[in-house]
């Protein structure tokens, strides 16, 4: 929260300044200096460039930092980490204060903390009109004044929240990693150099925008050490399963869950919430470790949602509402377990106490249970809605809670396509309603990139943490004033996507869309539906207040964040074609997005290997995989189908047999087999293959045999044809209308999962309506099978 304490001092004019009013005063930017602060105060040192940079921006001039002792005669001295004279007033916690004279200007905050980089921040936002839009140089937004016009006064900024934090895309030392799923685009990931800058300016951009923390609150999935430690001498601390036994069900997880003790991520660690000894084991485990921490964690750890306790006693707790299945509601157990934890630690510390989630099966408030006074709930909402948020938070708060966190993956599930949807008044909201009802604190996941798409709700989200007593409307104009201007042209851009597309087509759709999705991946439900909610025109209507905006009178530093939005919006535009066009359209549509993609890669701020990733994972449905492997083939390429006649061979009878050249009406007899997954993870949902033969392709090595036909264009006719598999594990031979056509014997490490190329046209009767394919395939090890699509492509013959 935001406070002037005092305003206007007597005006002493000196050389360098003259008072254009009783309240302001100029300084010339050729006169500015930054007072560097002791070298031992690293956040001050960090506050103390950061003004530099900016006032050399602003200004043009270069701004010299000098030591204390260096000032030269006649300077404007910014005082950085020095209390202005006279101020004895005590800090709260991350306080910044800044205040200026006719004479010099101090900036500082508390100490041992960010205090005094939040007053460099705030000093110019407030005072000199600069925006941080996104991370970087090129996200600064500021207007060049070679003479600062300053008032005179005094100013404070005091945290509301305890905890303001939305989790970055990138940090310094950690890189992308080459998955499946994004190596076919790895042209565009940063080099370790980039990635460590990028993450270095979104630090940055987080400091300003006055992210941070005074909270104690130490919360996070817990107990996945504790078979390990506790599995043979304490059996009854752990989830009694349906079979009557107590002990987890050990799968291995995300290596980000690996420890010394934990080496395999073992995350479905369930505990018996009614037993005493558990609370009391916790509590002995935090005395032991010297109560370091205020709040014991009693987080339970991740899904999925299976053997939760059984037991009579945990049962007991339980309070279901008629037609709930058993489990789906399992909060009061673990409040239970929450308060034995509270109450006890209570007695040791009286200002200790526990912390829990509100996370899946314990998300909903308790209906029995009343919540100690001293039990920080971390609330993980899986909904949007603004009622039920309210529900949600409001129940909390009735059943006792005092101090809850929000810990929302909602920025992670609207802002992971580059798409504009024009959700940023939507997720202000719901913090919004999460701090009416006590919230005092908020870990959001997450920055996903794409800022000129998704950075009006970072920036608006970021500072309604930093001032919630303020709406969404404040944040926004805000942010639109950076363009000059063009705000007016800027706010309506991207109104038009809130109130025509989330307002009258999301919102209302919203639970078919999550549906869709799957396992509530409303991305995914937006990607396979794409067409259902945008139109041609949308992109028409938008692009209009972008073009409007351009034909203001903008300075370089307007017209280049114009600029971003109008690619990205151009961006968009050309991937909404890539995804709704059918056929050989498609491919068409993603060769002109890969082109774009690829001119603007180093001067569009999005973040490309992320947008790849969605794209990819939701099935291709830009079609930009097929674009990238194929792309030494010219169009068309026409796709083999998914579901191919599949038989097991193991015996390794079918050569003795001659199956490759049995006659397309038997090979229709053979059961179906999808060609885009191995045949030992056989898509679930379909109606084939039989439970038989999904039973022995389980963890089977040896022989399979595929089959399907397919016409051929006769205009490939005098091209070079060509069979291409995506990726086959391990070796394979080709036959075509019985003949052997070639084979790939699996010899390198990698070759299970490298494209080859069998040429077919020497095979072909041009006279018949369709081509029969066989293919023999032999897995050694592994999953086994053809796991990537079969295409059919062609290219000219090479002249001699």
């Amino acid at each position: 929260m935001r406070h002037l304490f005092l305003s206007c001092v007597p005006a002493v004019l000196a050389a360098v300044l003259s008072v254009a009013q009783a309240e302001t005063i100029t300084v010339s930017g050729e006169k500015a200096v930054v007072v560097l602060p002791p070298a031992t105060d690293t956040a001050g040192a960090a506050a103390a460039l950061e003004l530099k940079k900016h006032l050399t921006l602003i200004t043009g001039a270069e701004i010299r930092a000098v030591e204390k002792g260096a000032v030269p005669e006649g300077a404007f001295c910014f005082h950085i980490g020095v209390a202005a004279p006279g101020d004895q007033k005590p800090m709260a916690a991350e306080e910044a204060r800044w205040k200026i004279t006719p004479s010099a200007a101090w900036l500082y905050g508390a100490e041992k903390s960010r205090g005094v980089q939040f007053a460099v921040c705030a000093f110019l936002e407030e005072s000199l009109g600069v925006r941080w839009l996104f991370p970087g140089d090129r996200g600064i937004a500021f207007t060049v004044q070679p003479t600062l016009k300053l008032t005179i006064g005094e100013w404070a900024w005091i945290p509301e929240l305890t905890m303001r934090n939305i989790r970055p895309d990138a940090r310094p030392g950690q890189y992308a990693q080459k998955k499946e799923y994004v190596a076919d685009f790895w042209e565009f990931a940063r080099t370790p150099e980039e990635s460590d800058r990028y993450a270095h300016d979104v630090r940055a951009w987080q400091v300003r925008m006055r992210m941070g923390s005074h909270s104690e609150v130490n919360y996070g999935h817990n107990f996945t050490t504790w078979w390990k430690q506790y599995g043979k001498a304490h059996p009854e601390y752990f989830a009694m399963k349906e079979n009557g036994k107590r002990e987890p069900d050990q799968v291995e997880n995300s290596k980000f869950f690996h420890t010394a003790d934990n080496p395999k991520g073992f995350q479905n660690i369930k505990l018996c919430p009614s037993s005493a000894a558990v609370a009391q084991q916790i509590v002995q485990n935090w005395v032991a470790g010297g109560k370091r921490a205020k709040w014991v964690n009693v987080c339970e750890n991740d899904s999925p949602p299976v053997n939760f306790c059984t037991c009579p006693e945990c049962r007991k707790l339980d309070v279901l509402n008629p037609g709930e299945k058993p489990y789906e509601h399992l909060t009061d157990r673990y409040v239970y377990l929450a308060n034995a934890v509270a109450r006890e630690v209570r007695k040791i510390n009286p200002e200790a106490g526990a912390v829990m989630y509100a996370y899946n099966e314990t998300e909903q408030p308790p209906r029995r249970e009343k919540v100690e006074p001293n039990v920080f709930v971390a609330v993980v909402p899986t909904t949007a809605d603004l009622a039920k948020v309210e529900a949600l938070f409001g129940g909390w708060q009735n059943a006792g809670a005092k101090q809850m966190l929000i810990r929302p993956n909602l920025l992670l599930y609207y802002a992971s396509t580059s798409f504009p949807m024009g959700f940023e008044k939507h997720m202000c909201d719901v913090f919004l309603t999460a701090w009416k009802h006590g919230c005092v604190g908020a870990d959001y996941d997450s920055l996903t990139g794409n800022w000129p798409v998704n950075g009006l709700c970072f920036y608006t989200l970021a500072k309604t943490l930093s001032d919630p007593t303020k709406p969404y409307e404040y944040w926004e104009d805000q942010y639109c004033a950076a363009f000059g201007p063009a705000a007016g042209d800027v706010k309506g851009y991207f109104g038009y996507w809130r109130t025509d597309l989330w307002e009258k087509r999301f919102l209302p759709d919203m639970d078919k869309i999550i549906t869709r999705g799957r396992y509530f991946n409303f991305a995914r439900g937006v990607m396979w539906s794409l067409g259902d909610y945008y139109t041609p025109a949308d992109f028409d209507r938008a692009e209009a207040f972008l073009q409007a905006a351009l034909a203001k009178d903008l300075s370089p530093v307007q017209k280049e964040m114009v600029n971003q939005l109008l690619l990205a919006d151009q961006h968009a535009r050309l991937t909404y074609r890539a995804v709704v066009a059918k056929n050989t359209g498609k491919f068409e549509n993603a060769q002109a997005l890969l082109a774009f993609r690829r001119q603007h890669r180093d001067d569009l701020a999005l973040n490309w290997l992320g947008i790849f990733a969605t794209e990819s994972r939701f099935g291709d449905v830009a079609g930009l995989r097929t674009a990238t492997r194929l792309a030494a083939y010219p169009l068309p390429w026409i796709p083999t189908a998914l579901p191919w006649n599949f038989k097991i061979d193991p015996k390794n009878v079918g050569l003795q047999e001659k199956w490759q050249e049995l006659p397309r009406a038997e090979t229709k007899k053979w059961e179906m087999l999808r060609v885009d997954a191995a045949w030992e993870n056989p898509y679930d949902g379909e109606n084939f293959p039989s439970a038989e033969l999904r039973a022995q392709l389980k963890d089977y090595d040896g022989i399979g045999w595929y089959a399907t036909s397919q016409k051929i264009p006769l205009a490939l006719k005098g091209r070079e044809v060509y069979l291409y598999f995506g990726g086959v594990d391990e070796s394979c031979w080709v036959y075509v209308n019985g003949k052997p056509a070639g084979q790939r014997i699996f010899e390198k490490s990698d070759d299970w999962n490298t494209p080859f190329e069998i040429r077919i046209d020497p095979f072909i009767d041009w006279q018949q309506p369709e081509v029969a394919f066989t293919v023999r395939v032999e897995d050694k090890g592994g999953a086994g099978g053809i796991w990537r699509p079969v295409w059919i492509v062609s290219r000219m013959p090479k002249t001699p």
